[in-house]
């Protein structure tokens, strides 16, 4: 089955020891056939991909596997992800109960929930005969391990970026509209406002 591997780690040298085992585990194929791999941090409240590798077997810039990681980066580093972490980074923490996570809650919306500053995940793309050999890699770290089939996670991606075009569409157009007299009321104040700042800034230098 085509899935999509979320690992996620508190500690972040782990992490990229479980990145370079994978790489080794990319050249067997009998149990599992690692597409992409990738790893994003959580810094200062924002999610943002540090480091991938990908293993050129079965992907390429053109197919949809190839694009995965990427897609996923983008759209949590994006205004839609910024709005889905704000005030809930770190609310349920890495290690809460898989179990209350439900599926239907979405890819990002889990990453966002679970990843507190510092907190690390791994992002795999692979066709899975057995979970043992990406298991076996994991079970080596404290970690929480969740799979979503890939052609969700590509739907859920699609999706998300028409979310962003529409949001991003709808700020272009109300930035756009003609200013109301309660924005013109602002407007006003502020000019004579900032006009008394520059008289007092005058006084202030011919004193």
């Amino acid at each position: 089955m085509e899935n999509v591997v979320i690992s996620y780690f508190r500690v972040e040298s782990e992490a990229f020891q479980a990145l370079s085992e994978l790489k080794k585990l990319s050249t067997f194929e009998d149990e599992a056939v690692l597409s992409q791999v990738g790893i994003l941090k959580k810094e200062h409240g924002n999610i943002l991909l540090k480091d991938s590798f990908d293993t050129g077997k079965v992907s390429a810039d053109d197919t949809l596997i190839g694009s995965i990681v990427g897609g996923l980066a983008g759209i949590i580093a994006g205004p839609l992800g910024v709005l889905l972490g704000v005030g809930i980074g770190g609310s349920v923490g890495l290690l809460a109960d898989a179990n209350d996570m439900k599926r239907e809650t979405g890819l990002f919306w889990s990453m966002t929930l679970r990843m507190k500053d510092g907190d690390v995940a791994i992002v795999s793309v692979v066709q899975e005969q057995s979970e043992a050999p990406l298991d076996r890699v994991f079970g080596k770290f404290e970690t929480v391990v969740e799979r979503y089939p890939a052609a969700e996670i590509q739907e859920e991606i699609e999706h998300a970026r028409e979310l962003q075009d529409d949001l991003e569409k709808q700020a272009r157009d109300k930035m756009a509209e003609e200013r109301s007299a309660t924005r013109e009321k602002k407007v006003a104040e502020y000019k004579e406002k900032m006009q008394a700042d520059f008289n007092k800034l005058k006084e202030r230098f011919g004193s």
